[in-house]
Formats: C-alpha cells, sequence, structure tokens
C-alpha cells in the first residue's frame, strides 16, 4: 500500500475539484495529505473499530493515546456547546471513547507463523477510538487535521497486520468489555515489546521479503527504533548546535554561557550554544503535532492570556491558535507596522502568553524581525514560538532569538515523500526555560510510530547534502523567474526581507528550496500550471520539484480574505528538488511560453 504524503493533481481545475468534493476527482485518489484525508490503511482501522464498538449512527476515528483522545472529545465538545444553531447540545453527551489493545497472538501451528512477512519484534499497541455521531463528523475530522495527532499510516498499517495474524491463530483474539474500556485477558502496559519469532515460508519468497525490508524498511524490527529517534534527536541538535558562531554581536537572547543558564543583563552580545543537546529535542508525529504542542506548553504556562500570530502563517497554525485557547491577535502582513502595532498594544497595558512566527513564511517567504521580538519579549514576558520548516535548520539559526523552535519533518528533513515527523528544540538559555522544560515533562507524549522513526532516520542520513542542492537549485531557478517578463512577482527570500533573512543565514547556508511565483492574471496562472511537467499536488520539501495552486488548496473558502494579506489566489508555490538546474530551468520557461 503507498504510503506517501501528497497526491497527485495535475491540473488547476482538478485542484478546484478536489476542494469542491467533486466524486470523479476524489474517486481517482488513492491517498492523500494524510492529515486532510484518511489514507486506506487508516480508514480500515476506523471502519474495524466502528464495526466493533459503534452503535447505529455513529462514526469512529482511532488516537493513538488517551490524552489525545480526550482532548479531540473536549474540542468537539467545546465546539458543540458553542455553536448551538449548528449542532444539537444533546451529541455532546454521545461521544465517547473506547480503549483496545491489539496484542499479538503467537502460535507456531497458526497460518501467521508461515507468514515471513510478520514482524521479528511486534510490541502491544493500545488505540483509543473515539466515537461519535455522525452529525458531528465534520467537527472530529477537525481536530484530526489541526492538531496532527492521529495514528500514522504505518500504525494503521500495523495494527491491521496483528488483527489479520490474529484472527489466523489457533486461540483467537479474546477480549472484554469494561464499560467503554477494552482490554485482552491477562495483559498489562508493562508487557509491550514482547518478542514474536516467525519461520519463512519459504526461501524464494523469503529472499524476495528481505530485499523490500533492506531496500524499502517495509518489514522493520521494532527494537530499533528507540536507537532511531535517539540519532534523529542528536542529529537535529547536532545541526542546530554547528550553528554556533561566537563573534556574531547582534544576538538578542542574553544569557551568560557560564551562568548555569540563569540570564543576566540584556547585552545583545553573545550567541552560543554549547549547552544545546538531544534533551531539548522532542519528536512528533507530524510538523502539526509539533506546533500543537507547543501551544499546549504555552497555555499550560500562560492559560489565560491570548496569543498573537504575526504573519501570515501556514493554514492551521492560525486555526490551533483561534480555536484551541483563549483567542489569536492576528497581525497577518508581518510588516514592520504590525510590529509597531504590537508594541503600542504591549505598551498599553495588553499581556499576551506567546508569539508564534515562521521563518521564513508560507507562502510569502517573509522573514520576520526576530530580533525586534525577541526585546519586546524580554520586556513584555511572552515566549517566541519559531516554525523554521521552510528555512530548515541548516539553512538558518533562529534558536537564539527563539524559546522554541519547531519544525515539520515531512518536509526537507526526509524528502523522500513517505513517512510525517516533526519536532520542537528548546532554547537553553530562554528566560523561560525551566518553566518550558518542566511543561514539556509533564505534558509530552512520544507518539511518533517506531516504524516511522526508522524511515525517517534513514531518509534524513543525507539531509545537508540535499539541502545545498537544492539551495544552489532554487537560487538558480528564481533569479531566472524574477527577470522574466511573464512572471509579475516572485517570493523568495533572496527578494523578500533578504536583509533580515541574511542576518540568520547559517554560515554555508543558503535560501531555501521553497519559492511562490505569481503570474500577471489567472488565466495565464491556469495555463502555466497545467502545462508545466512537473510533479503537481500539496506539501513540500520534497527531493522532487512539487508544485500547487497553494491558495486554491490551503484557503478555497476564504479566498478574498488570503487576498487581503497578499496570498492572491492564483499564486503558485514551487517545492525546488534534486532535479537538475538547467532541465527545470527549461521545463519553467517552455510552460511560460505558452503563457
Amino acid at each position: 500500500m503507498l504510503l506517501a504524503c501528497s497526491v497527485s493533481l495535475p491540473t488547476w481545475d482538478a485542484n478546484v475539484k478536489y476542494e469542491q468534493g467533486d466524486p470523479a476527482v476524489l474517486s481517482t485518489l488513492k491517498c492523500g495529505y494524510p492529515r486532510f484525508v484518511y489514507h486506506p490503511l487508516v480508514k480500515q482501522v476506523f471502519d474495524h473499530f466502528e464495526k466493533k464498538f459503534g452503535r447505529p449512527g455513529e462514526a469512529c476515528i482511532v488516537y493513538p493515546t488517551s490524552r489525545v483522545a480526550s482532548e479531540a472529545r473536549e474540542f468537539m465538545k467545546s465546539h458543540i456547546k458553542r455553536n448551538p444553531q449548528t449542532f444539537p447540545i444533546s451529541l455532546a453527551s454521545s461521544i465517547r471513547i473506547a480503549e483496545f489493545a491489539i496484542q499479538p497472538i503467537y502460535q507456531s501451528a497458526s497460518p501467521a507463523a508461515a507468514d515471513p512477512t510478520v514482524l521479528l519484534q511486534q510490541r502491544t499497541v493500545f488505540v483509543y477510538s473515539l466515537l461519535f455521531p455522525q452529525a458531528a463528523a465534520s467537527l472530529a475530522k477537525m481536530f484530526w487535521q489541526h492538531s496532527g495527532e492521529g495514528i500514522s499510516s504505518r500504525l494503521a498499517e500495523y495494527c491491521l497486520k496483528v488483527l489479520g495474524s490474529n484472527k489466523q491463530s489457533v486461540e483467537y483474539y479474546n477480549s472484554t468489555a469494561i464499560g467503554d474500556r477494552f482490554a485482552t485477558s491477562g495483559f498489562s502496559k508493562k508487557d509491550q515489546g514482547e518478542k514474536l519469532i516467525t519461520a519463512s515460508k519459504n526461501a524464494e519468497d523469503f529472499a524476495s521479503k528481505l530485499f523490500l525490508e533492506e531496500r524499502y524498511g517495509r518489514n522493520l524490527d521494532l527494537t530499533f527504533a528507540s536507537e532511531a529517534k535517539v540519532m534523529l534527536r542528536q542529529r537535529i541538535a547536532g545541526v542546530l548546535a554547528d550553528s554556533v558562531d561566537s563573534s556574531d554581536e547582534d544576538a538578542s537572547v542574553p544569557y551568560n554561557s557560564n551562568s548555569n543558564r540563569i540570564p543576566l543583563v540584556a547585552t545583545e552580545s553573545v550567541r552560543e550554544l554549547e549547552g544545546l543537546n538531544e534533551g531539548q529535542v522532542f519528536l512528533f508525529p507530524t510538523g502539526m503535532s509539533a506546533i500543537y504542542n507547543a501551544f499546549r506548553v504555552v497555555r499550560k504556562i500562560q492559560p489565560d492570556l491570548k496569543t498573537v500570530q504575526f504573519g501570515f502563517p501556514y493554514t492551521d497554525t492560525l486555526k490551533i491558535q483561534e480555536k484551541f485557547g483563549a483567542g489569536c491577535i492576528f497581525l497577518g502582513h508581518g510588516t514592520t507596522a504590525d510590529l509597531d502595532n504590537l508594541e503600542s498594544m504591549l505598551a498599553s497595558g495588553e499581556k499576551i502568553a506567546a508569539l508564534f512566527c515562521e521563518f521564513p513564511s508560507n507562502p510569502l517567504l517573509k522573514s520576520s524581525d526576530l530580533k525586534r521580538i525577541r526585546k519586546l519579549a524580554n520586556q513584555h514576558d511572552f515566549l517566541v514560538v519559531v516554525d523554521e520548516t521552510i528555512g530548515n535548520f541548516y539553512n538558518v539559526d533562529v534558536l537564539p532569538w527563539a524559546d522554541i523552535v519547531v519544525s515539520s519533518l515531512t518536509k526537507i528533513f526526509s524528502g523522500d515523500c513517505n513517512v510525517m515527523g516533526g519536532s520542537a528544540v528548546l532554547n537553553p538559555y530562554s528566560f523561560k526555560y525551566q518553566a518550558i522544560k518542566e511543561a514539556y515533562a509533564e505534558l509530552y507524549e512520544d507518539t511518533m510510530w517506531e516504524e516511522d522513526a526508522i524511515f525517517l532516520e534513514r531518509n534524513s542520513r543525507n539531509f545537508v547534502a540535499r539541502t545545498n542542492k537544492i539551495n544552489e537549485t532554487a537560487a538558480k531557478l528564481t533569479k531566472f523567474l524574477h527577470g522574466h517578463p511573464k512572471v509579475q512577482k516572485v517570493h523568495y527570500p533572496l527578494f523578500s526581507d533578504f536583509e533580515i533573512y541574511k542576518a540568520h543565514m547559517r554560515t554555508g547556508g543558503g535560501y531555501g528550496g521553497l519559492f511562490s511565483v505569481i503570474l500577471p492574471d489567472a488565466e495565464g496562472a491556469v495555463r502555466f500550471y497545467d502545462h508545466l511537467d512537473v510533479a503537481k499536488g500539496p506539501s513540500l520539501g520534497t527531493n522532487f520539484t512539487l508544485v500547487s495552486p497553494y491558495t486554491i488548496l490551503a484557503h478555497f473558502t476564504e479566498l478574498d480574505w488570503a487576498e487581503s494579506f497578499g496570498v492572491a489566489s492564483r499564486l503558485l508555490r514551487v517545492s525546488v528538488g534534486l532535479e537538475d538546474a538547467d532541465e527545470l530551468v527549461n521545463q519553467f520557461s517552455q510552460a511560460l511560453e505558452l503563457v
């Protein structure tokens, strides 16, 4: 089964019909971006537990922990109560959770024992089924999309595999129900990680399966996952620590490196991060989960205050702040004037819990003035959370100005477009480091599925080399487009907020692989997109060039609103891959000739 993180939408019309829910388009899709479209394997897991636990008229979504399922339930209940015109209040009391332990059963005589694809090391998985009336399905999907906390496609695949193998076992998998809690007899959470040894069916079949395991990681020993996660955290911390440049006198996180993380006066004179290690790196199942959990930490520290979204962000980042907390102050232009307004607001006595921003932003590639933001944060006691997915932590060094840096590892860090992941890195010299660290210690759950961690570790081994190649190609392609008579505007750090971006660019880094291009009119944008001979679909940071009509996909129901912040409906977002630079320039040139 394909475990991709994107989907092919080769024409502009296909994107529009996809957003409209046209059955002719949707019926052809094998999968989609996993937070927006339930993967077929994930849907099978939903269906399994809907049949097992559901009542007539109910639907089911499955989550990996009790905490996530409970938060999804509370999110749905609160929205139902706040919107009685849309949802009957009675729906809230009908939402429930069923816990189930998917425990591998091994019988040497069973058909499953002869299957070489059964994992050499299996573990019991607890899953939590959120059961709700069909009328509330849109709310349930909303939490799944915004939070990024759902089960992954590989976890779903594993669950189905174990459930299928158990059906073939001599001893069928029996469970007992206690209210809404379900578990197998003789099992506790302490039993996770039990070994399951299976025999091969025949030598030829086994060799084929072994090749797939070695080449594609389809059948993995889950005991490698712990090591893979440590390596991922070390890899991220290592890239960030390599960014140290103590000669930079412009950093605005004030601390003394020998002061045991106790900030001194705001001298803006040091930029060492020798205290950074994998202990400050947290892994998440998706990039949105990293952002959602950073927001949970902010709420833990300052539960009753609003947050600020500075600059026009990726859509779900704003939705989290608007729908899950005390409210959001949206400064969507991300300009100096917006910062002036923020400063005036704070000076007048307004208190905020945190400021969220991207560096640079998606899709306009604007770079926030982090130095000024940091200064305001120090003066007015709020956290700064920076999403550096687009810049990525090899190209840009934003940690000295942030309290928390979040990133989607699904993108260029992985590159292969076949696994999801996210990270959060804590600045060990933040004024609020102790409070942040304690909040993560209390709230954090490692919900990155084992096989996803192994894939992500494998994919990211050449992250730096790929980034360098993509930086060079993107710079060449954007320079070509920037000077083209049929192109109205190119959004890219080379041409947008150049001085701010460059001030945070690491030695050896570049301007990244993402840019947006705007043609003079909508008709030209449609023709250009339809004739461009590259992969087309959602996501970014893939090893292959990927183009999408971003505003259509992300803001289809609010196009005028997005336009008011400079995000034109005809905007095309381009994620540059590893193709030959001259070949890409030629492909874009040929498409422009048809405009």
